[in-house]
């Protein structure tokens, strides 16, 4: 079971690794608990968002006169879809999102210019 529950969280060991490139280190601790925290809560939203629109598709149907499996199917078949949905906005997202990595902005800085006499 133990071995099981290692491979469960082994993607998030390189996106833990990749999102701390970068930060330094008197904010390791900070960018990690954030992280640690945003995969909690994700996980948490995005099965409680899926469950809804599951159990409300199977209710609709069975009220509708569907049978419970056929009701069932095609709630599970709507939760998937919109977890599908969810995954190509996110990547969209993560695509189009800058990453600056800390580095300074790119915004020239203005320098004074003494008067001419």
């Amino acid at each position: 079971m133990a071995r099981g529950r290692r491979h469960q969280r082994s993607p998030f060991v390189g996106v833990s690794t990749a999102a701390n490139a970068g930060v330094p280190a008197d904010k390791a601790g900070l960018a990690a608990a954030l992280i640690n925290t945003s995969t909690s809560v994700g996980g948490a939203l995005g099965l409680a968002i899926l469950s809804v629109v599951a159990t409300s598709r199977t209710n609709h149907l069975v009220t509708l006169g569907a049978s419970q499996p056929d009701a069932l199917t095609a709630g599970f078949q709507r939760a998937l879809t919109a977890a599908s949905i969810f995954l190509v906005a996110a990547a969209l997202i993560a695509v189009r999102a800058t990453n600056t990595r800390g580095e300074p902005s790119a915004v020239p800085t203005l320098e004074a210019v003494p008067e001419s006499a």
